[in-house]
Parts: structure tokens; sequence; C-alpha cells
């Protein structure tokens, strides 16, 4: 799925490359996923004190951003991603599709778990040595060459759906609060969904007044994410256009992806 809300409408020239991000909870570390060219991502290591970048590894294939995790020092990463090709599709060990822990920016596996399929998959960091494995029971062994040694692995209790419940728990986790519930309509194949009633989540600046605003719906298989600031409790919702993501960082900073670029608080471009 793609957030069509940040997807820069242009009549000719290259497509902006498609950039999201995780930011760990506990240290100034964030993880961007730079897409682009449309089958490509890479992995890039973002300091927030210092606004330095670590280039990291390109991957050909498909990183679910949204069913992945930073451990609270930064140090972890655990994605769920797919490589569809005639030997991936053939490969019955390591499968097409994994859940797999690395250490960013780079994807070589600490730990893997095969999926198989792209329903689920992915995970959440309890602390810095125990996750909770995105995986159903009958699809939680890991790999004999990638154990998870020195960590504690939980499985969700309730597995279903894809991006979501996984990304909506993160953002709860992360501070998100919902406002307003999400009611969709599925109306079965080819209109697919329907959104009755948007999701509206607000985020304090935890080291300031600000709130940051998240309006989430669904179209067919399309998300559409809009963003928007209020800089006091009282004033007025002022929306950030296009952007992919957005969020406070480690210093407090309004910091945010649009047209393949990064942002920081007075609309810096700093990436």
């Amino acid at each position: 799925m793609r957030n069509i809300a940040a997807i820069k409408k242009v009549k000719w020239g290259p497509i902006p490359a498609r950039v999201s991000l995780i930011l760990a909870r506990e240290a100034a570390v964030g993880v961007i996923f730079r897409r682009g060219p449309s089958h490509w991502v890479e992995i890039v290591r973002w300091n927030t004190e210092s606004d330095t970048f670590e280039a990291g590894q390109w991957f050909r294939g498909r990183i679910y951003e949204r069913r992945c995790d930073l451990s609270p020092d930064g140090s972890l990463l655990i994605y769920f991603a797919h490589k569809i090709n005639g030997r991936t599709l053939a490969d019955r060990e390591y499968t097409y599709a994994w859940t797999a822990i690395s250490r960013p920016p780079y994807l070589t596996a600490l730990a893997l778990w095969p999926k198989g399929d792209c329903w689920h998959g992915g995970g959440s960091f309890d602390s810095n040595s125990s996750i909770v494995l995105n995986q159903k029971s009958n699809l939680s062994k890991p790999h004999p060459k990638h154990l998870p040694d020195g960590l504690e692995v939980h499985l969700k209790n309730d597995v279903y759906g894809e991006d979501d419940p996984i990304f909506s728990e993160r953002l709860e986790r992360d501070g998100s609060k919902l406002r307003q519930c999400w009611e969709i309509e599925n109306r079965g194949y080819p209109l697919m969904f329907l959104t009755r009633q948007p999701e509206v989540r607000e985020k304090r600046n935890p080291i300031g007044p600000q709130f940051l605003l998240l309006t989430r719906s669904i179209s067919f298989l399309d998300y559409s994410e809009h963003f928007a600031i209020r800089y006091a409790q009282n004033s007025a919702w002022i929306g950030i256009e296009r952007a992919s993501w957005a969020d406070w960082d480690s210093r407090g900073r309004l910091v945010f992806a649009r047209d393949g670029k990064l942002y920081a608080s007075d609309s810096e471009y700093i990436y």
C-alpha cells in the first residue's frame, strides 16, 4: 500500500523517492527507508543530534516499514521484507518473505524467521533485548543459521492483518494518542476498502507545547495520511503539505519527509 496523499503529481521528469522513518525512543537515532527506484530500498542511519547520515545497504525488493521497529537504543532493527524472483520463489529454506533483525543501516540477518508469504510479519521491541514477533506460532521457528541469540522472543497474542494493527500499536506506544477511531468498510474484490470515518491521532512534543496531528484513511488499497501541526493547545492546525512521514525528534524538533527529502523544524532541508 502507498500513501497517495504524499505522492507529488508531476507531468514530466523523475518521480521523487519515497522516504519514511523510524526514530528510536530512547536514543538520538533514526533509520531512513529510501525507496526509489520502486524495486530498490536504501537504509540510512541518522544521528538526530548531529544531523549526520550513514548510508548503508541497498536492498532489491520490498521492505514493509510499517511492520518494522527500532530497539529503544537504536542499535537493532527488526524488519519484514520480501524479494520475489525465480530463485526465492523456489527457496523452501529462506522463502521469498521473512522477518529479520539486523544492525542498521545494514540488513544482514542476526536473526531470521522465514515467512513464506506477505501476511503479518515483522515485529516490535519491548526492550533492547526483547521482541514481539508478529508471526503465528507455526511460523515462529527461526532459521537454524540465524538464531536470536541474546534476545527474548515473544509471540504476538493475536496475529492478523497486514500493516495494521501492528503499525497502530507502534504509534500508540510512541505517544500518538487516538482521538477518533477508524471505521472501514471492506466491499470485497474489486472495490476493496472504503473509509467511513478516518482515524485521527495526536502526539505532543515531549519537550514543548506543540502538537502533531495524523489523519489516516484508506481507499481501495491506498493509504491517505495527512499531517498537521499546532503550536499550542488552542491554536489552529497548520497542514504539512505532501508529508509522507512526520514526528518529533530527540531534540523536540518537528521533522518530516516530503518529495524524497527530509526536513527539520522551520522547513530546513537536512537530507
